[in-house]
């Protein structure tokens, strides 16, 4: 069974078609209480005194979401180090009995819910078949907690999932209103996240008194039946964003928040590996608007979702915990996304893009001191980094300083195709705002984001760089010194082959010389194939292919190719050349590297910088010779 073959999801005690011919591969999800194959939890705590306010088509929805959030986990992506994209995304059709069948069986409901699923996941397909027959006890979906929503009109829901964006908007709803604020969390099982969210609450409720109300909506896997493969996590936010719905359903009340910073909703690709499933879009600017559609069709009228941090920046956010003397609260929000990785009392793993962009925003805002007290397990800026955070880490600062350089006019270009997703949705979720002045804000919101990047890293040398100690390898202040953000991620790559050939070809040939060129280049494959998950943890995206197998048009695709050459007995520098330059008129104009390695062991070449720089002069072509 291949990563993209069709997984079945049967809910609810739903059967497969007799018709259907996809069983290679069916999962049965059930939560009931009482059936002796429930294997995932989804429990709500009992907001309302009369649960028949929840109409049978919301009860639906958090089953729906529930499944599909289980089903997230359960079912990989493949590997992180996986060359082929398209293996990251995947062809699931979920079978669920509901209540409402009238409603869910409507091609429009089908259809709004996958395209959502599939913009914010970047899977590849998304099915939904539904099945009548369902029904529970009225009490059977929530546990025993005896919460009651506020009866009061001047209310805000929000999602709070406990970290820096959601606090802060949390605390400026508190400040700037007199509403009762409903924070709504989601409970995965996992104690860390609920114990930050529950400390959270306390805390504002210390503050605000009764102004402050949590909701919690567990949904997790029931451990002695499944352990989640996938930790990705992206339908996440559409179980979050259903439950605010189904809350402001309760509550009469037609809008609710959603706090993300614009660049981080926005999510840039940094690199190519960055395309598809990899890159996050759980609150992009499209993903909201399909949700506003979707529950605004479930209403029968618009649900609105506000997004007040869209034009803000992750240091915009910190600041706000200023404006209103909050910082003691920075230190208790999580924002780590491998949570799962930390030990003792650190709560941040100090190695992922989350941790890495709160740490440097940070800096930007005068805040690092009240930031960094001991809930970092690893310290980037100092320690060494391993070969994914480096990466992450010189990608980051590459983005943000093209960022801090483009113009307006530079920024369109460069990222017209993810603008064309952005502008619109923007527009219909702020009609104020035309489509053209979006991409205007969404410039200023990245300048603005990349130069106080800059100012950050300048922080970090004057506080942390010491004349008179040696730098350790591979740490921010190595990146800093060493300027490798400027180099192009192909050309890092091309750099740690060289390095890795450099070390090995003497060794390798110390007693037995290659038999010929053929016999070389096999054993120059094995080198780079031998490396290949270091290669792929530390470039991601970066596909190469030797040259001993005939391009096919598949080829065209790669960023590096690599050729090479053995210089042996009566073979002259001359033939090399004339080699080199038959295989570059092959290859013809691409946009991709091509790496000669050229072993020469008896020195025929005698001057190495003119014949490497002969080819490199002429265009995307790197010469390194060894011996």
């Amino acid at each position: 069974m291949t990563e993209s073959s069709l997984k079945v999801i049967l809910c609810n005690g739903a059967e497969l078609p007799e018709t259907s011919t996809q069983t290679d591969f069916v999962i049965k999800l059930e939560y009931r209480e009482g059936f002796p194959n429930r294997n995932i939890n989804i429990q709500l705590p009992k907001f309302v005194r009369d649960v028949m306010r929840l109409p049978p088509r919301i009860l639906d929805l958090l089953e729906i979401a529930g499944y599909i959030f289980a089903a997230d986990r359960l079912v990989s992506r493949g590997s992180r180090d996986t060359l082929e994209y398209h293996n990251w995304a995947r062809r699931i059709h979920f079978i669920v009995k509901v209540r409402d069948f009238d409603f869910w069986n409507d091609p429009r409901t089908g259809k709004k819910l996958a395209d959502t699923l599939l913009f914010m996941t970047g899977d590849k397909e998304y099915n939904f078949s539904f099945q009548r027959g369902h029904s529970t006890n009225p009490m059977g979906l929530f546990d025993n907690s005896t919460f009651n929503l506020p009866r009061e009109s001047s209310v805000s829901v929000i999602l709070f999932s406990g970290g820096l964006d959601s606090l802060a908007g949390a605390t400026e709803l508190l400040e700037n209103s007199n509403n009762i604020i409903c924070l709504v969390s989601h409970r995965s099982g996992q104690p860390g996240t609920s114990k930050t969210q529950n400390n959270l609450y306390r805390s504002l409720r210390a503050v605000f008194h009764s102004r402050v109300r949590h909701y919690r909506f567990r949904c997790s896997l029931v451990s002695e039946f499944y352990r989640a493969v996938e930790e990705t996590q992206r339908t996440r936010s559409f179980l979050y964003t259903s439950i605010a719905y189904a809350i402001c359903n309760a509550l009469n009340q037609s809008k609710f928040y959603i706090h993300e910073n614009g660049v981080t909703s926005i999510n840039f690709p940094r690199r190519q590996d960055a395309m598809n499933a990899r890159t996050s879009r759980t609150t992009h600017p499209k993903t909201v608007a399909m949700f506003q559609d979707f529950f605004s069709l479930m209403q029968g009228s618009k649900i609105e979702i506000r997004t007040p941090f869209l034009f803000k920046t992750k240091v915009d956010v910190l600041k706000i915990f200023n404006k209103y003397n909050r910082q003691k609260l920075i230190p208790s929000a999580v924002s780590c996304s491998k949570t799962f990785l930390n030990i003792k009392q650190a709560t941040h793993c100090g190695n992922c893009f989350q941790c890495i962009d709160r740490r440097l925003a940070s800096f930007a805002a005068g805040l690092n001191e009240i930031d960094d007290v001991g809930i970092y397990n690893h310290d980037f800026i100092k320690d060494r980094n391993e070969a994914e955070a480096k990466t992450t880490l010189i990608d980051y600062i590459r983005q943000a300083m093209n960022f801090s350089q483009s113009s307006e006019d530079s920024f369109y270009h460069s990222y017209l195709n993810e603008l064309i997703d952005i502008a619109e949705p923007i527009s219909y979720l702020y009609p104020r705002i035309d489509e053209q002045t979006a991409i205007s804000r969404l410039w200023q919101l990245c300048n603005r984001h990349g130069r106080a990047i800059n100012k950050s890293l300048k922080r970090i040398q004057k506080l942390y760089a010491e004349p008179y100690e040696k730098i350790t390898k591979d740490s921010l202040l190595d990146i800093l010194a060493e300027q490798s953000y400027f180099e192009e991620p192909v050309n890092r790559l091309i750099e740690s082959i060289c390095e890795q050939l450099r070390r090995s070809i003497p060794e390798l040939f110390k007693h037995n010389q290659p038999k010929n060129e053929e016999d070389f280049n096999d054993k120059v494959n094995a080198l780079i194939m031998a490396q290949g998950p270091d290669y792929e943890r530390e470039h991601p995206g970066i596909r190469f292919a030797m040259a001993t197998a005939i391009p096919d048009h598949s080829f065209v695709a790669h960023d590096l190719v690599i050729e090479a050459k053995y210089i042996r007995g009566d073979t002259t520098p001359s033939k090399v050349s004339e080699g080199i330059a038959a295989d570059i008129t092959k290859y013809g104009s691409r946009d991709y590297q091509i790496l000669f390695v050229v072993y020469d062991p008896g020195r025929a070449i005698s001057n190495d910088d003119r014949f490497c720089r002969d080819f490199s002069s002429i265009g995307n072509y790197t010469v390194k010779i060894f011996r």
